[in-house]
C-alpha cells in the first residue's frame, strides 16, 4: 500500500488564481493528477467561493474541508495572505467527510450532524476525526460535545477554529464546493495507516489559585467574589476602565487563565478578549461557574519547549514509522507572542519530524486536541494558546 502527499501554495492576489496554482502545486508535489482529500487553509482576504473554484478546477470531485485563519503553515514556516492546499492519496485510507450548521443557534447539534456521517460510515478502523469550526460564532466546545456524543469521548479529535486576519468580524468554512459560515466541518481518516497527536502550550500557574464565583458561558463576572478584572488590576495595577481602553491582547497572551483538569498534565488555557465596563472579562472559551482558575505566565522559551514537545509526541504515536504528513493547528495568540520570530516555531517542528515531511497548517483562534494525547488515552477539549501536531503515516 501507498500514501501520497502534496503541499501547495500562493500569494497571488486573484482568488481563483491563487487556488488553482496551489492545488497544482500540490498535485504536482504529489505527482499524481488526483487526489482523494483536500485540506484548504486560507486568508480571509480571498473572494472565497472564488477561491474554491480555482482548487476545484485542478481537484475536481475529491472530498474537501478546511477553513479561513489567521495566518497559514508550511514547512518554509508561518504566512499571511496566501493559501495553503493539502492533498492525499492513499490505498490504505478512506475518507468521510460532514458539516453542521447553525452553529451559533445550536452548537451541540451542529456538531453531531457534522460528525454523523462518520458515525455510520463502514469504513473499518476509524483513526482520527478532523475537524474545524467557526472561529467567532457560536460555542465551540459545545459542538465539540455534539462531535463527543456522537463519536464518544474517548476519539482522537483534533483540529481548531477558523480565523479571519485578527479582524474578527467572520470566518468560512469550507465543504466540497461551498464557502459556508456558523458551520462545523469534519473528515474522519479511516483504515490501515497511523496517526500519532501531540498537544502542548508550555504556560506555568502563576499566583494563588481563584474560584469563579459568577460566570455565564464564556463570560466571567466574578473571581472570588470581586469583579473577574481584579485579577489584572492586582498583578498590573490597571483598573477596569484602563483595561477596556487598552487591548488586553498583549498582556492576555503571557498571562491567560488556565483551568486545571484533572489526571492531566497541562491546564487548559483561555485568552480573555475584552474586559467590560463592569469589570467583567469575556474569554474565547467557556469558563464553568464553580471551576478553580489560575493566572497563567508564559514565555517564548517555554512556548518553543513546548512546540518541540508537542511534535515529539507526535512522532512517538507513529511507534518505529516514518511521518508521511504533519499538520499544525496553532493558536493566533502564540504567532503573536513570538511575532517576526514565530518561525522559531515551525523549525522545532520540522527538525523533530523531519526535514523532508512535508507540513502544513494554520493559526486559528481556538485548537482542539486531547490534552494526554500522546496515546489517546484523554478527552479532547477545546482549548487557546495550545500547539496540536499531527501526525499521518502508512
Amino acid at each position: 500500500m501507498s500514501t501520497w502527499v502534496g503541499v501547495g501554495g500562493s500569494t497571488t492576489s486573484d482568488s481563483y488564481h491563487a487556488g488553482r496554482e496551489a492545488a497544482a502545486h500540490a498535485l504536482a508535489q504529489m505527482g499524481l493528477s488526483t487526489a482523494q482529500l483536500v485540506l484548504v487553509f486560507a486568508s480571509a482576504r480571498f473572494d472565497h467561493p472564488a477561491l474554491l473554484g480555482g482548487i476545484r478546477s485542478v481537484t475536481q470531485g475529491a472530498a474537501l474541508i478546511g477553513c479561513s485563519t489567521a495566518g497559514e503553515i508550511t514547512a518554509e514556516g508561518p504566512a499571511k495572505r496566501s493559501v495553503v492546499v493539502v492533498t492525499l492519496q492513499s490505498d490504505a485510507m478512506t475518507t468521510t467527510t460532514g458539516v453542521g450548521f447553525r452553529l451559533s443557534a445550536a452548537a451541540r447539534q451542529a456538531g453531531e450532524t457534522a460528525a454523523w456521517p462518520a458515525a455510520h460510515s463502514k469504513a473499518p478502523n476509524p483513526r482520527v476525526f478532523l475537524m474545524f469550526t467557526d472561529g467567532i460564532s457560536g460555542n465551540a466546545a459545545e459542538a465539540l460535545r455534539g462531535v463527543q456524543m456522537t463519536l464518544g469521548t474517548s476519539f482522537p479529535i483534533v483540529g481548531g477554529s477558523a480565523g479571519d486576519d485578527l479582524l474578527f468580524g467572520r470566518t468560512v468554512q469550507y465543504y466540497g464546493d461551498t464557502a459556508t459560515q456558523d458551520s462545523v466541518v469534519g473528515v474522519l481518516l479511516s483504515g490501515a495507516i497511523t496517526v500519532g497527536i501531540g498537544a502542548r502550550h508550555g504556560w506555568r500557574p502563576l499566583g494563588k489559585p481563584r474560584l469563579v464565583t459568577r460566570a455565564l458561558a464564556n463570560v466571567v463576572h466574578e473571581l472570588d467574589g470581586r469583579a473577574a478584572a481584579s485579577v489584572y488590576e492586582d498583578y498590573f495595577g490597571k483598573g477596569a476602565d484602563e483595561l477596556q481602553r487598552e487591548s488586553l491582547a498583549r498582556m492576555t497572551i503571557i498571562y491567560p487563565l488556565g483551568m486545571p483538569i484533572p489526571g492531566e498534565e497541562e491546564y487548559m488555557l483561555r485568552n480573555v478578549l475584552k474586559a467590560t465596563p463592569q469589570g467583567h472579562l469575556v474569554y474565547a472559551g467557556e469558563v464553568p461557574e464553580g471551576s478553580v482558575v489560575r493566572l497563567m505566565m508564559g514565555s517564548k522559551e517555554h512556548a518553543l519547549a513546548a512546540a518541540r514537545r508537542a511534535a515529539q509526541q507526535a512522532v512517538r504515536g507513529l511507534g518505529n514509522k516514518t511521518p508521511r504528513l504533519a499538520l499544525v493547528f496553532g493558536s493566533a495568540s502564540r504567532a503573536r507572542l513570538f511575532g517576526r520570530g514565530a518561525d522559531a516555531e515551525i523549525r522545532c517542528i520540522r527538525e523533530v519530524v523531519g526535514l523532508n515531511v512535508p507540513i502544513a497548517g494554520f493559526y486559528g483562534y481556538g485548537e482542539l486536541a486531547p490534552l494526554s494525547s500522546e496515546r489517546y488515552l484523554g478527552q479532547t477539549y477545546y482549548q487557546n494558546e495550545t500547539l496540536v501536531v499531527v501526525t499521518l503515516a502508512e
